[in-house]
């Protein structure tokens, strides 16, 4: 489906040259779901607005199905940590609008945006304006517009962290059984390690700026997942060692120079002595 190959990313500033992304490799199949993870700043988000044709690379070529991906097309859709939709439009109209510009007959559009508001289970809000719905309903709204495009390929950029753990416990199942009904190839990007393997195929690592791929674990688990089960907490625990040292990387460039992890120790506050002569 998705061929990444070589991809460079360089953003010039006032104090220099980044380097955002460096010689990233990567293959998706098609229906396959994919989460990259990583250490702030390492370019996650860009490589995904890269594949979205949103950004150009510096170097290096995307190819969806063998064909260069140059600009952005309903072929991929974005969905973003806010759901960006427009407020002067009731909710059946906002999971409408992509299929209107697209062309798309009034009946034919309202049938399918009917579909997958039932899918995300909204059907009852579809009159309702987007500050009547709570941060979770407007993801699920977004969530539906998405999927309502029909497009072949679905990026995630981080769309459930600004919400609760009860909100993002559902939407994680329900994400999974719309996965399974649609067969779309979802890229998703996330900072939370267990998000990512109660979500994925394949758990893609990156390393700290620049951004490359540093290590892809396999999650070969049953769905539905439960992120009590303890195969999956075994793979969050190889991933979070993986991660450990881009994490300190990152610490060290952005903090001062006395900073350091210590192993086995924990924080307590200044005014206590807490374990002193133990």
């Amino acid at each position: 489906m998705l061929e990444i190959s070589n991809i460079c990313k360089v953003f010039k500033t006032k104090n220099g040259t980044t380097y955002a992304l460096q010689d990233v490799h990567l293959n998706i199949k098609k229906g396959e779901f994919v989460v990259l993870v990583g250490p702030s700043g390492c370019g996650k988000s860009t490589l995904l607005s890269i594949i979205a044709g949103l950004e150009r690379a510096t170097s290096g070529e995307i190819c969806k199905e063998g064909r260069p991906i140059l600009d952005a097309g309903p072929d991929r859709m974005v969905m973003f940590q806010e759901a960006a939709l427009f407020p002067w439009l009731k909710i059946i109209d906002n999971v409408e609008y992509g299929m209107k510009i697209k062309g798309i007959s009034k009946q034919e559009r309202r049938e399918k945006a009917m579909y997958y508001l039932r899918m995300v289970h909204l059907t009852r809000f579809a009159a309702a304006y987007p500050h009547e719905l709570s941060i979770g309903m407007r993801q699920r709204v977004a969530l539906a517009r998405s999927l309502a495009m029909d497009s072949d390929v679905l990026l995630m950029d981080e769309p459930f962290a600004a919400l609760d753990s009860q909100t993002k416990n559902i939407l994680h199942t329900e994400l999974q059984q719309i996965w399974g009904a649609t067969k779309k190839t979802i890229i998703f990007v996330t900072h939370n390690v267990e998000e990512a393997v109660l979500l994925a195929d394949r758990v893609v690592v990156m390393t700290a700026n620049p951004g490359r791929i540093k290590k892809e674990f396999r999650v070969q688990l049953g769905r539905p997942r439960n992120i009590e089960d303890i195969d999956l907490t075994r793979i969050v625990g190889q991933i979070l060692s993986e991660l450990k040292e881009e994490v300190e990387k990152v610490a060290k460039e952005e903090l001062d120079s006395d900073w350091c992890l210590k192993s086995n120790s924990f924080v307590s506050r200044p005014d206590t002595n807490l374990g002193n002569g133990i």
